[in-house]
């Protein structure tokens, strides 16, 4: 059986990345600043080990958004790549806008749904989290 490579970069493709192995966890995000971050109504982000990710050409500039996360963006096209939370140092998250084949990653929750936007609707049967998801901790 041939291993999956997970890759994916952002726009202008100055920031490229890969995994071989298979994501943690995937989520969908509505807080606001996932909302500022992305200029969408939600963020999706999947989460990669951190020791079996790799940057191959640059890592994204980083933007302090909170106390404990700092946001990945490319510096040349402005792409949102990442995010990076001190109580989640052992991964990487990864938006999934910014895969290679983003259908091949699927959502486990959505988070901080006391935040959604009131005419987003979500139309699926995943869990609800109205802050952190219960599947890992956050400060956030």
């Amino acid at each position: 059986m041939e291993k999956l490579t997970f890759s994916g970069g952002c726009l202008c493709g100055a920031i490229r990345y890969s995994s071989e192995d298979a994501p943690i966890r995937c989520v969908i995000c509505h807080c606001d600043d996932c909302r500022k971050h992305s200029g969408a109504p939600c963020l999706s982000f999947v989460h990669f080990r951190k020791g079996a990710f790799n940057w191959i050409n640059s890592e994204p500039r980083r933007y302090r958004s909170s106390r404990y996360a700092e946001r990945g963006f490319c510096p040349q096209c402005g792409s949102t790549v990442s995010m990076h939370e001190e109580v989640l140092e052992d991964r990487v998250q990864i938006a999934i806008g910014s895969l290679d084949n983003p259908s091949c990653v699927s959502p486990q929750d959505h988070v901080w749904t006391s935040s959604k936007i009131s005419w987003f609707e979500i139309n699926d049967d995943l869990p609800r989290f109205e802050k952190s998801s219960s599947a890992v901790p956050s400060t956030a």
